[in-house]
């Protein structure tokens, strides 16, 4: 004679079993349509240079655009958000002049051929924003906290 008890413990295990299948084969199910969908397209979205000031974005424009520059008028047609109050054009790049003081963000390659920003000047005291180098993710931003300045790489 089987055990009742034994019996409903197979059946919980037979559902438990059927439950993690089924929830496998929706991950892979979720996986496989984005794989298809994301991955099938090319990932060449332009990279944008953003400069904010105390949260504020100052300046937004194409890094291609920023790159080849010549000066201050070119400069000013390529970008979406320039503020002339508070930017100005130089040789090194865009100079952020600020009563708290002032920072130069500038536009180059990295030894892979990836186009960066980084703060060629700054008259903060620690100088941490220039110590950042050349940044070319999405994910690492320029901060120099004294002047709360933000330059940042956006898709």
């Amino acid at each position: 004679m089987v055990d009742k008890d034994s019996l409903d413990i197979k059946k919980r295990h037979r559902h438990d079993l059927i439950l993690m299948v089924s929830v496998l084969l929706l991950c892979a199910l979720f996986f496989l349509v984005q794989r298809l969908y994301m991955g099938g397209q090319p990932q060449a979205e332009e990279l944008y240079a953003v400069i904010s000031l105390d949260g504020d974005v100052i300046f937004r424009c194409r890094l291609s655009e920023f790159q080849s520059s010549r000066d201050e008028e070119e400069l000013r047609e390529a970008s979406e958000i320039y503020d002339e109050e508070l930017l100005s054009f130089s040789k090194e790049g865009v100079e952020v002049r600020t009563p708290i003081g002032y920072n130069i963000i500038s536009c180059s390659q990295d030894e892979e051929g990836s186009q960066g920003i980084y703060c060629t000047a700054a008259d903060c005291p620690d100088k941490v924003c220039m110590d950042t180098g050349l940044i070319v993710s999405e994910t690492e931003p320029i901060v120099c906290l004294p002047h709360r300045l933000i330059a940042r790489l956006e898709r």
